[in-house]
C-alpha cells in the first residue's frame, strides 16, 4: 500500500501553487508542459507533450533523489514568511506545500506539562513538545519521522505571532517542520499561549479549569457511576496528559475501563461526550450526596459496633475500622474533602455541600454521650480509655475544658466558611438549633462564636433574598443541566 502522501507530489510540479517561487527554469518548463497536458484534445503535439509530462512523473516517482533536486523551491506562506524547501525530500516538500498554502481551523489549544496541544477541526490533534512534534492524522502516522501538513501549517502560524516583520524573513525548513534560523516555537510560547490564542482567535483551555485537572475530571465522571468517591477510586486508573497518545495507543488489552479512561484523558471527542452525559453540576451533586451517605453509614456502623461488638460486613471504605479513633479520623477526612471540593467544583454543588456538612454536624452533636453506656455486652471500655476519649462530640467539637489545639479545629465550621452566604440561608434554622444544643453542652467559646457568626451570615442572606422578592439564582444550586438531586 502506497503512502498517503504519494498523492501530494504533483502539487509541487504540476500545479501553480499560490506563493510558490520556482528555483530553476526547468521547473517552469515542466509547469508549461503540464498545462498543455490538460488539453489533450487540441492537437497531436499537445498529446505528445502530455505523454512526455506523464513519463516525467513516473521517473520522479521512481527516483526520490532526482525528484527532490528538481522540485526544490521557495514558498511564501500566508503568514508572510518565505520558506526555502530545498532541504526537504519530495514527500516532505509536498506536505510543506499543502500545509503552507492551506488553511486549517484550530478548535482549541492548551498547555500541558510536556508541551502544547492543538485540536484541529476534523479531529487531527497536534502536539508540540520539547523533544518532538506529533499529529494524530493518518499522514503523520504513516510517516512519523517527518512533519505532516498540519505541523508545517501550525508552526508557521505560531511563528507569525512573534515576528514583527515576517515579510522580510526567509528561512530554510527542516523535515520536522521547524524553521532552521528561528527560535524554537516551544521556547517562544512559554507563558504566552493564552495571549497567542487570543491574537489568533483560538479557544484557550486551562488544564486546571474549575480547579480540577483533565485526569481528575475523568476520574470524577467515572466515579459518578459507582458508589466510590473519586479519592477512593482504584489507583490503577491513572493517566496524565504528559505524554500524548493516539486512540490506538490508548487501548489496554483486556481492560475496557482502563481503555476508556485513557481515551477520555487524551481524546477531546470522548471527553466532551462524557461531559455532556455527566455534566459538572451532576457530578458535584452526586459527590456531596455520596459523602453524606457514607458519613451516615459510618456513624451507624460505629453505633452498632458499640452496642453489639459486630464489625460491618461491608465497610464504608475497604480496610477502614470502626474503632473510635478510626471514625474520628474518617469524619475529619470527609469534612476536609468537602472543603476542598467546594472550591474545586465552584460554582457547582454548594447546596449539596451545605446539606452534607450540616447533617454531619447534627449527627455528631446528637452523640454527646458515652457510646458504651448500657450496651448489652456490659463492655466498659474499648482499650482502657475513659468516657470522654470515646465521646465523638467531645473529640470533634470539645468542651470548655478542651485545650486550644482542639478549639482551633472548629469541626465542620471551617468548611461552611467556604460556602456562599446564599447557600447557608437554607440551613439557618438548623444551625441555630445546633447552637442552642452545644451551648447547653458547654462547647468551647471560640466554637460558639464562630457558629454564631455563620448563623448571622445565613440569616442576613435569607433576609436579603426575601426582601428582594427574588429566588436564589439557578447557578447557586450548583446543578447545571437541571440536576437538582442525584438520580436514584
Amino acid at each position: 500500500m502506497s503512502a498517503p502522501t504519494g498523492q501530494f507530489h504533483r502539487l509541487s510540479i504540476g500545479q501553480n501553487m499560490p506563493g510558490t517561487v520556482p528555483a530553476r527554469a526547468a521547473r517552469a518548463g515542466r509547469s508549461d508542459s503540464s498545462d498543455v497536458s490538460d488539453h489533450e484534445e487540441d492537437d497531436s503535439s499537445e498529446e505528445e507533450s502530455s505523454s512526455d509530462s506523464e513519463e516525467g512523473d513516473e521517473d520522479e516517482e521512481s527516483s526520490g533523489d532526482e525528484q527532490s533536486e528538481s522540485t526544490s523551491a521557495s514558498v511564501l506562506a500566508p503568514s508572510g514568511i518565505t520558506y526555502d524547501l530545498s532541504q526537504l525530500d519530495s514527500e516532505s516538500e509536498a506536505k510543506a506545500l499543502v500545509g503552507l498554502t492551506s488553511r486549517f481551523d484550530v478548535v482549541n489549544c492548551r498547555s500541558t506539562p510536556a508541551g502544547y496541544d492543538f485540536q484541529l477541526l476534523d479531529r487531527p490533534q497536534v502536539h508540540l513538545g520539547s523533544d518532538s512534534s506529533t499529529c494524530t492524522c493518518a499522514v503523520f502516522q504513516d510517516r512519523p519521522e517527518g512533519a505532516c501538513q498540519h505541523i508545517f501549517w501550525l508552526v508557521d502560524q505560531l511563528h507569525s505571532c512573534f515576528l514583527p516583520t515576517p515579510q522580510s524573513t526567509e528561512v530554510t525548513l527542516t523535515p520536522d517542520g521547524r524553521p532552521d534560523r528561528l527560535p524554537r516555537i516551544e521556547d517562544l510560547l512559554k507563558g504566552k499561549l493564552m495571549s497567542v490564542a487570543a491574537q489568533l482567535k483560538w479557544q484557550y483551555l486551562q488544564d486546571e479549569e474549575d480547579g480540577m485537572t483533565r485526569t481528575e475530571k475523568v476520574r470524577d465522571i467515572f466515579s459518578a457511576f459507582s458508589k466510590t468517591l473519586p479519592e477512593d477510586a482504584p489507583r490503577d486508573l491513572t493517566e496524565t496528559t504528559e505524554q500524548a497518545r493516539t486512540a490506538e495507543q490508548c487501548v489496554v488489552q483486556g481492560d475496557f475501563e482502563a481503555t476508556m479512561f485513557r481515551l477520555a484523558v487524551h481524546d477531546d471527542g470522548v471527553f466532551n461526550g462524557l461531559c455532556k452525559a455527566m455534566p459538572a453540576g451532576a457530578c458535584a451533586a452526586i459527590y456531596f450526596d455520596k459523602v453524606q451517605e457514607q458519613s451516615r453509614r459510618l456513624l451507624n456502623d460505629f453505633d452498632r459496633y458499640c452496642t453489639t461488638g459486630e464489625l460491618p460486613a461491608n465497610p464504608v471504605v475497604p480496610g477502614l475500622g470502626v474503632e473510635v479513633n478510626d471514625v474520628v479520623a474518617q469524619l475529619q477526612r470527609y469534612v476536609s474533602r468537602i472543603a476542598v471540593n467546594i472550591a474545586a467544583r465552584a460554582p457547582h454543588g454548594s447546596e449539596g455541600a451545605a446539606e452534607a456538612l450540616v447533617s454531619l454536624l447534627e449527627s455528631v452533636v446528637a452523640r454527646n454521650n458515652d457510646p458504651l453506656e448500657g450496651n448489652p455486652l456490659g463492655r466498659q471500655s474499648f482499650h482502657g480509655e475513659d468516657e470522654d476519649q470515646r465521646n465523638l462530640y467531645h473529640l470533634l467539637i470539645g468542651s470548655v475544658e478542651t485545650d486550644s489545639e482542639t478549639d482551633a479545629r472548629h469541626f465542620v465550621l471551617h468548611a461552611l466558611d467556604g460556602l456562599p452566604p446564599v447557600d447557608l440561608h437554607q440551613c439557618a434554622n438548623r444551625l441555630r438549633d445546633i447552637l442552642r444544643k452545644i451551648e447547653v453542652n458547654r462547647a468551647p467559646k471560640p466554637y460558639l462564636l464562630h457558629l454564631g457568626s455563620l448563623i448571622r451570615i445565613a440569616e442576613s442572606a435569607a433576609a436579603t433574598a426575601t426582601g428582594s422578592g427574588q429566588k436564589r439564582p439557578a447557578a447557586g444550586n450548583g446543578n447545571s443541566g437541571g440536576y437538582s438531586k442525584r438520580t436514584r
